[in-house]
């Protein structure tokens, strides 16, 4: 039994990881950073209202509202185009309130014909969404500004457009920049195109070819991923307008741009090789594209390809991985040359595979500008 000192492994210290987490977890979920944004923007416009002399002063609430809706969008262009708009239609639909309450003496007839005017004139495609917003002011104006309509409106609208103002000027302050979210839009559909390679290479090396009916329950849906990344990448795209990070992140945005397109044309090639072998390479067909000689050299391609699509990291595919890719390419494409060889068909069909393997694994990484100026 020793006696005296022991020493331990030094322990890592947790509280280091915090602050790189609570980064990380902050950037991949823009909300948290909009709804600080909202409750700063609100709470100035508050207490700016109360500053404002009477009797605009007595409708403060309307100040907060300008606010939120400027602080909502997920980009500074966009809270400038949200801001514009919600006040225009809040204007709007104050002048159309006005304009019946003075045309009409009967109640419930001006109630019907301004809420049916706001609601048609709502779908103003200038108004985009905040159009909804013309009729409730529209109602606002008629129910609440009755003993002072006047003050009520200018009340409802100018400090709606303080507000908004304010919730601006947050914004610009504290602009988003939601790379981490298209980022992210980016992976899902990279690993998605990696599993639907992944079910064509299962359905290849079956030991007979699949029917139709069970090609189909391996084609996969991409559609909906492919509109959440351009949906993404667009909003980072506009967020950079006006914005101050802007420049420190341009690297990584125009790298995010050109993965974007990228991904695009890969998703269409997948699509085509997915429809090609699953039409073609099918169990009651008596002439298929691959048959028993290149079935197996064409899964071990695919499977490649799909390694090297989850093997990306940044901007660049794992080096290891991408050799791998083409060795397998390389030894698809010898094969096809001696199944051509011992047979009169052409087999053009295989040979499509061939070059869309091909296609995909270039457009896996689209090359930097470096690599363009270099060649």
């Amino acid at each position: 039994m020793q006696h005296g000192n022991t020493r331990t492994s030094p322990q890592p210290d947790r509280r280091s990881r915090w602050p790189g987490a609570v980064r990380r977890t902050w950037a991949r979920h823009p909300r948290f950073g909009l709804a600080l944004r909202a409750a700063v923007a609100a709470t100035i416009a508050w207490w700016l209202a109360h500053l404002v002399p009477g009797p605009l002063s007595d409708y403060p609430y309307y100040a907060p509202l300008g606010a939120v809706i400027a602080t909502t969008a997920s980009t500074l262009a966009g809270s400038v185009r949200s801001s514009v708009q919600t006040v225009a239609a809040i204007a709007l639909g104050a002048g159309v309130a006005l304009g019946g309450d003075a045309l009409f003496d009967q109640q419930l007839l001006t109630l019907a014909v301004v809420i049916a005017v706001s609601v048609v004139l709502a779908g103003w495609e200038r108004l985009g969404s905040s159009g909804s917003w013309l009729p409730t002011s529209a109602l606002f104006v008629l129910l609440f500004g009755s003993e002072n309509t006047t003050a009520y409106v200018l009340g409802y609208l100018g400090l709606s457009f303080m507000g908004a103002l304010v919730g601006v000027a947050v914004a610009a302050a504290f602009p988003p920049l939601p790379l981490a979210p298209a980022q992210q839009t980016l992976g899902t559909l990279r690993e998605a195109l990696a599993g639907q390679l992944d079910d064509l290479v299962d359905g290849l090396r079956q030991e007979h070819p699949p029917t139709q009916d069970e090609w189909g329950g391996r084609i996969r849906t991409l559609d909906p991923l492919l509109a959440q990344m351009r949906d993404a990448v667009r909003q980072t795209d506009e967020a950079r307008r006006g914005n101050r990070r802007a420049a420190r992140y341009r690297t990584v945005a125009d790298r995010q741009y050109r993965q974007a397109r990228a991904l695009e044309s890969l998703t269409l090639l997948v699509e085509d090789l997915t429809m090609l072998i699953a039409e073609t390479e099918v169990a009651d067909r008596e002439h298929v594209p691959l048959g028993p000689q290149l079935r197996p050299p064409a899964s071990r391609a695919l499977a490649a390809l799909a390694e090297v699509l989850r093997s990306v990291d940044g901007a660049t595919a794992d080096p290891g991985a991408t050799r791998e890719a083409y060795a397998a390419l390389e030894e698809f494409t010898t094969e096809l040359r001696r199944a051509r060889a011992t047979t009169d068909d052409d087999l053009f069909e295989a040979g499509n595979i061939v070059e869309n393997v091909r296609r995909s694994l270039a457009a896996v990484r689209p090359p930097e500008p470096a690599d363009e100026q270099s060649d």
